[in-house]
This record gives structure tokens, sequence and C-alpha cells, in this order.
């Protein structure tokens, strides 16, 4: 992974997406920060949990294990389907 590619990652029963912004390498393991799109329901949960523990789980950095990669136009593919169909897909 590298700035710039989009990711995924489930926590917590949501499923999150996001751009990678910084990377940085320590103890032989990538660290990876990431710019999370539509992300309330994930920010929710981490202001509720605070709440309730007073502690903050929240994370500012994600070792490479937590992060999967996946392409903009696999992603746009798979919404195209569910939305018109596999036979009436529009084509982009």
């Amino acid at each position: 992974m590298k700035t710039g590619d989009l990711v995924w990652s489930y926590h917590n029963g949501l499923l999150r997406f996001g751009t990678v912004v910084g990377k940085r390498k320590e103890n032989k393991w990538a660290y990876f920060t990431v710019n999370w799109h539509a992300d309330d329901a994930h920010a929710q949960d981490i202001q509720w949990r605070k709440k309730l523990i007073h502690i903050d789980h929240s994370l500012k950095e994600y070792r490479a294990d937590m992060l999967n990669g996946i392409s903009a136009k696999r992603l746009m593919q798979v919404l195209e389907e569910h939305t018109y169909g596999k036979e009436n897909k529009k084509d982009v």
C-alpha cells in the first residue's frame, strides 16, 4: 500500500473505506494514516464507547494487517451491479 491508495477495513461490525494519506515503518511493520470516507457511524461508535468507559480507543495509525486495498474501479463495478443488475449495467 502507498499514499493515495483506496483501502477498506472491517471493525466492530462496520465496513469502512478510506484513502491512505501517510505511511511509516517501524520494527518491520508498515503503519498508515487514513482519511476515512463517510465514517459517521464509526465516529459515533467511538464516542459512545468513550462515554461508557472513559477511554479513547480511536486509532491515529493502522498497522498494515488492519487494512485491505481495493481499486476504485472494482468498487464502482460492484455498486453498478447492485444498482442496475448485471445485465442492465450502465457504462461509466
